[in-house]
C-alpha cells in the first residue's frame, strides 16, 4: 500500500457539480469547472462533466494537455493569461482563454490563422483586486482591437474577486463589469456572449446567500465542486454540499516516546500545505512540518505503520494533486 495516498469519492464530486450547475442555472449562469486543484486529473474532469458541467477550465497548459491526452473532448478554457511564448500551445490546446494584454491576443490571432481555427477570448478587467486585467477605461478600445483580429472571437469580459474584498466591493465590481460590457456591445455593435464574474466565493454570495445578480452569466468554479467549500481559504462547507470528496491517508513512520503523544508521518511541505490538513481522528492535531515530515499530536497511542486520515483544504489538495509522490485511489460509485 502506498505511504501517502488520496482517496477520492468521484461520485460525491459529481453530486457537488450537479448542485452547482443547478444553482447557477437559477442565476442565469453557466459554469466552467476548474480542474487546477486536481492537476487536471481526467477522472475528476469526467466527474465534473457527469454533473452537468459543459466547459472545463485550468490555469496550466500542461493540465489541459493531460485532459486532451485522456480523450476528453469538452471545450477547454485557459484561465491564466497566456504568455506570448505560449500562444501556439494555447491555440492548440484551449478553445478559449482569459487575456489581459492585447499584444498576447495578437499573437494568438497569428497562431489561430495559421491553423485555420477560431480562438475565443475573454478580456479581463482589473477592478483593483490585485489580479490580472486591463483598467476599465482601456477596455472599450481593447475590445474593439480584439474584435477586429482574424481568428479571434471576443467572447466577453471577465473579472476576479477575492473573498477578502467584502460584499460592497463585490457588488460594485460586478456592476462595473456589467456596465463595461454594455458599453462595449454598444460601441462594437456586437453582443458579448459571456460576462465571467468569478469563482466559488462569488457563487456563494449570489446563489447561496441570495444577493442580486447584476447581470453576469458565467462562473469559473473549482473549490465548491471539488471540496464543497465556498472559498479556497475558508473551509466552511456550503449548504447541501458534500465535503468528504477527498481524503488524505499517510503512514506513521515514527512514534515519539515519553511525554505528550506525538508521531511523525511520511509527508511534508513538498507534498502538501500542512495548514490545510484537517485530521479525521478525534484529538489528532498537526503540530508542524518540514519538507519531508509531518508532526502530529495524538490523543492515544498509535504504532509505526498505522495510517492517519485528513480532510483537505484547497491549498493542500492542489499540492497533493501535483505531487509525483502521492498515489490516487478512487472509491466505488455510490
Amino acid at each position: 500500500m502506498p505511504t501517502v495516498r488520496l482517496v477520492v469519492d468521484s461520485s460525491a464530486v459529481t453530486r457537488n457539480a450537479s448542485r452547482t450547475v443547478e444553482l447557477a442555472r437559477r442565476l442565469g449562469c453557466t459554469v466552467a469547472g476548474v480542474t487546477k486543484g486536481v492537476a487536471g486529473h481526467p477522472e475528476i474532469a469526467r466527474a465534473l462533466l457527469a454533473g452537468g458541467v459543459e466547459t472545463l477550465a485550468d490555469s496550466r497548459l500542461e493540465h489541459l494537455e493531460r485532459l486532451r491526452a485522456a480523450g476528453i473532448r469538452a471545450p477547454l478554457l485557459l484561465i491564466r493569461s497566456p504568455a506570448p511564448g505560449d500562444a501556439a500551445r494555447t491555440v492548440e490546446l484551449a478553445d478559449s482563454s482569459l487575456n489581459a494584454a492585447v499584444e498576447v491576443v495578437e499573437a494568438l490571432s497569428i497562431e489561430a490563422r495559421m491553423r485555420g481555427r477560431t480562438h475565443g477570448v475573454i478580456l479581463m478587467v482589473d477592478l483593483h483586486t490585485g489580479r490580472e486585467g486591463l483598467p476599465p477605461p482601456r477596455i472599450p478600445a481593447a475590445a474593439r482591437r480584439v474584435g477586429s483580429l482574424p481568428g479571434i472571437r471576443l467572447l466577453g469580459l471577465g473579472a476576479y474577486f477575492p473573498m477578502t474584498g467584502g460584499l460592497e466591493l463585490l457588488r460594485e465590481g460586478l456592476e462595473t463589469l456589467v456596465r463595461l460590457a454594455r458599453r462595449v456591445e454598444a460601441e462594437t455593435e456586437r453582443p458579448l456572449a459571456l460576462l465571467s464574474g468569478g469563482s466559488s466565493n462569488v457563487f456563494r454570495t449570489l446563489a447561496v446567500e441570495g444577493h442580486p445578480n447584476p447581470g453576469i452569466n458565467h462562473l469559473r468554479i473549482g473549490t465548491a465542486m471539488l471540496l464543497g467549500f465556498a472559498s479556497s481559504l475558508d473551509p466552511v462547507t456550503l449548504p447541501g454540499y458534500e465535503r468528504d470528496t477527498f481524503r488524505l491517508e499517510a503512514e506513521v513512520i515514527e512514534v515519539k516516546e515519553g511525554g505528550e503523544g506525538e508521531a511523525i508521518l511520511a509527508l511534508g511541505t513538498i507534498e502538501t500545505e500542512p495548514r490545510f490538513l484537517f485530521p479525521l481522528q478525534a484529538g489528532v492535531a498537526v503540530r508542524g512540518a518540514t519538507s519531508d515530515h509531518l508532526l502530529v499530536r495524538l490523543p492515544e497511542a498509535v504504532r509505526t505503520g498505522d495510517r492517519l486520515a485528513f480532510r483537505l483544504g484547497y491549498p493542500a489538495l492542489c499540492r497533493l494533486a501535483a505531487s509525483p509522490y502521492v498515489s490516487w485511489e478512487f472509491s466505488r460509485p455510490r
